[in-house]
């Protein structure tokens, strides 16, 4: 058996047979394991997910905690198995964390709730391993028929000096992991609806203190009425370098389904001053939604509304299916509107991208350079 491994950016990788089997970061924490069958990724509050490539498709599942434990215990029981086999800066460390289970990461994941008070909702799909920095608790508005992230959360802003403890105290969870993460993910649901001068004020505090580019969430239903185009440059030239906003449709009828609110035309010219002072944005939309009622509406409206937006080069556009979940109110919704299965949904997929494209070209006279690409709510975990 032929063992290597490296040390960069933070992230320790060790290699069999010229393949990368675990990943860690430098405080021993679990980040990928292959055990030939599958690759596992686990999040930071110890879920495990099975991402595996089929016949179909790759596939995305959620593994329950009895399989995870076995997972991790398996990974680590390898680390130690081939830890002396290492060249020595690895050898150090893999003998240092051949010991870990599944048990410490429990409690590691025991320590990320103290710190937030719950798990962490959602990142975006560019933003998997961000340090994740909560200025606000759950979402103001709260209110969509799809989503139950924060539905067991009120809604509040931490006061400056709970912001400087709960900082201080995630940098020393980290430790020497926070190393591997790259960016910080500045959170709950739109950060950036704070208050000027507090939310200036914890992005200088951010600078200082992991000096990481910053990127958060943005709603178009109250953030148009609050934040101006000069609001955004403050933020750009304090450190923020991307926003991401859940657009879901731009159909009027399929957001009135999914209790989104927002103006069509307000969202435009939301995005728009977003890219006039200079900060990146990453569009999000939803395959399925408004089901087989609303199909074409949703991908020519959509198509439409993205045709409008000045977005270029470092702006991306996500495509995620939507889940129907049995315990938010647009599962009783999207019955009477036919809904789509996985195929139909991964068909539509491809329908909007196609619009979206063929729609820009034509009402632009110019390519999209931002791309379109699909991702899966489910990895969407911290």
């Amino acid at each position: 058996m032929d063992t290597n491994g490296k040390i960069e950016n933070g992230i320790i990788s060790v290699e069999k047979d010229n393949k990368i089997v675990f990943t860690l970061d430098l405080s021993g924490r679990f980040l990928f394991y292959d055990n030939g069958d599958a690759t596992y990724r686990r999040s930071l509050d110890n879920k495990f997910l099975r991402l595996k490539h089929t016949e179909s498709g790759r596939s995305v599942e959620l593994v329950d905690k009895e399989a995870g434990n076995k997972i991790a215990d398996e990974a680590y029981n390898f680390l130690g198995s081939i830890a002396e086999d290492l060249p020595q800066e690895l050898s150090i460390y893999a003998r240092r964390f051949s010991s870990l289970n599944h048990e410490f990461l429990e409690e590691d994941a025991k320590k990320l709730h103290g710190i937030y008070g719950m798990s962490v909702p959602i990142v975006p799909p560019d933003q998997y391993f961000p340090v994740y920095i909560q200025a606000e608790k759950g979402c103001s508005w709260n209110r969509c028929t799809f989503c139950k992230l924060y539905r067991d959360r009120d809604y509040m802003v931490r006061l400056p000096d709970e912001f400087k403890e709960h900082v201080r105290q995630v940098k020393d969870y980290f430790g020497e992991g926070l190393s591997a993460r790259k960016t910080v993910f500045l959170g709950d649901a739109n950060a950036v609806n704070l208050e000027q001068k507090t939310l200036l004020s914890y992005l200088d505090l951010i600078k200082e203190e992991f000096g990481l580019p910053v990127y958060a969430f943005v709603d178009a239903i109250s953030t148009q009425k609050r934040k101006s185009e000069m609001h955004f440059r403050e933020m750009k030239d304090h450190g923020l370098k991307r926003v991401y906003l859940g657009l879901e449709s731009g159909d009027p009828g399929v957001l009135r389904l999914l209790n989104k609110m927002m103006n069509l035309s307000e969202a435009i010219n939301l995005v728009n001053q977003i890219k006039d002072a200079g900060l990146n944005i990453g569009i999000i939309l939803m395959a399925g939604a408004g089901g087989r009622k609303f199909y074409e509406n949703h991908v020519k409206n959509t198509a439409s509304v993205i045709s409008q937006m000045d977005l270029g080069r470092g702006d991306i556009i996500y495509i995620s299916p939507i889940y129907e979940f049995d315990d938010a109110d647009y599962y009783n919704i999207s019955k009477g509107l036919g809904s789509l299965d996985d195929n139909e949904k991964e068909k539509q997929i491809g329908d909007l991208k196609t619009s979206i494209y063929e729609t820009y070209q034509d009402m632009n006279g110019k390519k999209l350079e931002a791309p379109i690409v699909k991702y899966d709510l489910k990895e969407a975990i911290y």
